[in-house]
This record gives structure tokens, C-alpha cells and sequence, in this order.
């Protein structure tokens, strides 16, 4: 397995705030105490945090600037929703200058629904005001399409070893696994659940450490099942929840729901550690997502 290029400056790190002098009779700061006890404070948190633009102000300001770039963020829907149309946008945000809401770094896709939607990355790359504005290009965007019979074992290898030996030579912000759901729909059987959840929490550990090493920004395009249980808190379509069970859900930081009625698209918060409940709708044009400002 190869990736293939559809080519990355440093990730700013926390300013360690310098502690004031203090008379002999002070007491001790409890700054630097409590970093002598906990390591980094809130603040210094804080500033590390940053969140990938989606392009759009009206989406970025609902998303309080975009998707973080801490732990899993899971994007999931039926078909036809926008799911990979959202992901693709990210591989040229994510190029963005930083104080365009972009880490000035390349992406990183996973494909495993069959053939990357290269098409659909040019036209984007040619629509997009992004691109007309930025320096945004083809040219640092590493794919990989997975499939096949060893699939899992394939997706588990990318991502524990192959992803780790990109990360070390180039600079990455984004990394896409469209989908999670994919390689486990056939790859496993009633007998195996255990295999199954196993194989979940070495690859959600992996992806954790990787966002937390590399201050890497990380979406996991999930697909959708029947729900048996469910309650009707203002989403259109309650009855559908994500596949592959507690395992993995309970791996997941950011949840993001996505679903369509009619002609209208809308993108809900499900589970967050940054948002409260909330919505927006957007549409699909040949230039991108654009979330639908409603005070018109």
C-alpha cells in the first residue's frame, strides 16, 4: 500500500508565562507550584487548542471557529448527506494560513468506500474561493485507499505504523478515515464481536495519540444504523444512530450528525467537549459547504 499525492511550520507551542519575583517573606507563586504539580494549567491548555476552519464563516461561527484538534471527531449520517463533502473541504482549509483558521500543513486521507473522490477534489480545487484566494493545491494531500480482504488488518497497519513514519517527515494537520465503518461492516461475524471491539480500541487509541502528539485534527466519517431506543431532542431523523457500537462510541470527543430532509441539509452536535446543542443548516454547491445564514 502506497500513498499516493493528490506535498507541510511548526505547531506553536504553549509561551511559558515567566513567574514574578517575590520578596524573600512571599509566599511561594501558585503558578508555578501547581505546574510543579500538574504540569500545564488551563491557560496554557487553552492556548494550545486550535480549531480547523470549515471555509465558511456562518459553519465556523456555530462550531466556535471549526474542529479541534484534540481527540476523535466523529462526522456521521446517511447517504448522500455531505459527509465526505465536508472532509474533502478540510484537505484545503487545513492549508490555510493560521490566522485563517488553517495549520499551514497538509492532510492525510484514509479512503476505505473504494476510489478517492479525485473528481470531486479538482472541481473543489477549481470552484472553491479558497483556492482562488489561497495557495491551496493537490499537491500535499497524501491519500491511501484501503480495501480488499485484509482490510482491517490494512487499516490497523496504516494507522499504528505507516501514519507515524509520514507524520515524522512531513507536516500534517488533518488526518480523514472515511469511514471507520466500512472495513468492519463484512469483516467480522456474530462470533467475533470480541475481535472486533478489540481491533476498535487499538485504532481509536492510535488516533488519540496521534492528535495528541502532532496537534493533529482528526475526522472519522461513520455511517448509520437503526435505532432501537431513542428520544426526539430536536433531531430530524431520531431513528438513526452510529454504527459500530459502545466500543467505539465511547472513544469518540466531538459527535456531529448530519441529515437531510427534502432539499434542506443540516448539521447537528450530538456530543461535544467544546459545544452545547446546537444546529445549523447548510448546502452543497460546486464550490464547497456553505452553512445557510437564516437573518437573511
Amino acid at each position: 500500500m502506497e500513498y499516493e499525492v493528490l506535498e507541510l511550520a511548526t505547531e506553536e507551542e504553549c509561551d511559558s508565562s515567566t513567574v514574578s519575583k517575590r520578596s524573600r517573606n512571599s509566599p511561594p507563586s501558585r503558578t508555578a507550584n501547581d505546574q510543579l504539580l500538574f504540569g500545564k494549567t488551563v491557560k496554557c491548555l487553552a492556548s494550545e487548542e486550535k480549531f480547523l476552519s470549515l471555509g465558511c464563516p456562518h459553519l465556523d461561527s456555530v462550531l466556535r471557529g471549526g474542529f479541534v484538534n484534540r481527540g476523535i471527531t466523529q462526522i456521521y449520517g446517511a447517504a448522500g448527506t455531505g459527509k465526505t463533502q465536508i472532509a474533502l473541504q478540510l484537505c484545503l482549509t487545513v492549508q490555510l494560513p493560521i490566522v485563517h483558521g488553517g495549520y499551514e500543513a497538509g492532510a492525510v486521507y484514509i479512503s476505505t468506500e473504494g476510489a478517492f473522490p479525485s473528481r470531486r477534489l479538482q472541481e473543489l480545487l477549481r470552484e472553491s474561493n479558497l483556492t482562488k484566494k489561497f495557495n491551496v493545491t493537490a499537491d500535499i494531500i497524501f491519500v491511501t485507499t484501503i480495501h480488499g480482504e485484509n482490510t482491517i488488518q490494512e487499516l490497523e497497519n496504516c494507522i499504528v505504523q505507516k501514519i507515524p513514519h509520514l507524520m515524522a517527515t512531513r507536516k500534517i494537520g488533518l488526518l480523514i478515515l472515511d469511514s471507520i465503518a466500512a472495513p468492519y461492516r463484512a469483516g467480522y461475524s456474530l462470533n467475533t464481536f470480541g475481535d472486533r471491539a478489540k481491533s476498535l480500541w487499538n485504532i481509536a487509541n492510535q488516533l488519540h495519540n496521534l492528535a495528541s502528539q502532532y496537534k493533529l485534527t482528526v475526522i472519522c466519517i461513520n455511517q448509520v444504523s437503526a435505532a432501537i431506543s431513542f428520544n426526539n431532542y430536536e433531531v430530524i431523523h431520531p431513528t438513526e444512530q452510529p454504527t459500530l457500537g459502545i466500543t467505539w462510541a465511547n472513544m469518540i470527543t466531538n459527535n456531529f450528525y448530519l441529515c437531510r430532509t427534502g432539499d434542506c441539509r443540516y448539521l447537528y452536535t450530538m456530543q461535544s467537549s467544546y459545544l452545547p446543542r446546537t444546529h445549523i443548516e447548510y448546502r452543497i454547491t460546486g464550490s464547497g459547504v456553505s452553512g445557510v445564514c437564516k437573518n437573511k
